[in-house]
């Protein structure tokens, strides 16, 4: 009579690593790009704000533009945060805005004179913290370290009287 043996099914094999290979997935897929994902919101968001300030920049007089606590520096910034793409983005420091005007000559064609078109130009600066950190990459900006941008943008000045006040 012989006995029945069994062998061993192979198949058992793959559920043994299993557990390890879903972690480095984890860790090094699928956590980084739900943080490259709210690296482009934080970038939209910043953008969206210089261009909040750069259309008050460009319709307030110098003075009121280039102000510390004028509606360009301060207001702006307070509402973006209060509304809802800056409630999302997670700020991580004080937004920085530097405020320029500056004039670009032109001549037309045919004319002997040079016309001075004045633009201002605002400069947002605004540091974000990573949505989830992840200790493996924490020398990574945007993956375990803050994250900062700068974003600038020109428009031409609504009214050159308001560069005299």
């Amino acid at each position: 009579m012989k006995l029945a043996t069994r062998s061993r099914s192979k198949k058992g094999s793959a559920l043994s690593e299993f557990g390890p290979a879903f972690f480095l997935l984890l860790t090094f897929g699928l956590l980084p790009l739900i943080d490259v994902v709210v690296i482009g919101i934080d970038y939209a968001a910043a953008y969206y704000l210089n261009e909040l300030q750069l259309r008050e920049a460009q319709k307030l007089p110098k003075s009121v533009a280039t102000s510390e606590k004028g509606p360009v520096m301060d207001a702006v910034p307070k509402l973006w945060r209060a509304g809802l793409i800056g409630g999302l983005t997670p700020a991580n420091s004080e937004i920085i805005t530097a405020v320029d005007y500056k004039p670009v000559p032109w001549q037309p064609v045919g004319e002997s004179q040079t016309l001075d078109f004045w633009f201002v130009t605002v400069a947002t600066t605004a540091s974000f913290r990573p949505l989830l950190t992840i200790p493996f990459l924490n020398g990574i900006p945007g993956l375990g370290a803050p994250i900062t941008f700068t974003v600038s943008g020109r428009r031409p000045v609504e009214n050159n009287r308001f560069l005299n006040e």
